[in-house]
C-alpha cells in the first residue's frame, strides 16, 4: 500500500506551516527548512502512538528532500516504503 499524492499537502501549505500525518504505524512531520537562500523539506518519522512533541528525540529519524514537486514525490515514496517494512 502507498500514500496517495493527494494525502500530502502542496508546497504552498508547507511554505507556511508544518504538516503531520500517519501511515501504517509510522507518524511523520514535513516542514520547510531554510539555510541561507536554500530551502528543503525536512521529514521526521517515528513510531506510533505518540505525537511529535511527546516522542523522545532518539526515536525520531529525519531526512532532507528538495523543496519541489519532485521532492514531494520522493517523500511520498519514502514514507510508503517505511509503511511497507
Amino acid at each position: 500500500m502507498e500514500i496517495n499524492k493527494k494525502d500530502l499537502l502542496p508546497l504552498s501549505f508547507l511554505q507556511k506551516s508544518p504538516y503531520t500525518g500517519s501511515f501504517q504505524g509510522i507518524r511523520y512531520r514535513i516542514e520547510k527548512q531554510e539555510e541561507g537562500e536554500e530551502k528543503s523539506l525536512l521529514v521526521y518519522t517515528w513510531p506510533e502512538p505518540y505525537a511529535f512533541s511527546h516522542t523522545p528525540e532518539e526515536e525520531k529519524e529525519k531526512k532532507s528532500f528538495p523543496f519541489s514537486e519532485k521532492g514531494l514525490e520522493e517523500i511520498r515514496l519514502y514514507l510508503s516504503s517505511l509503511g511497507n517494512e
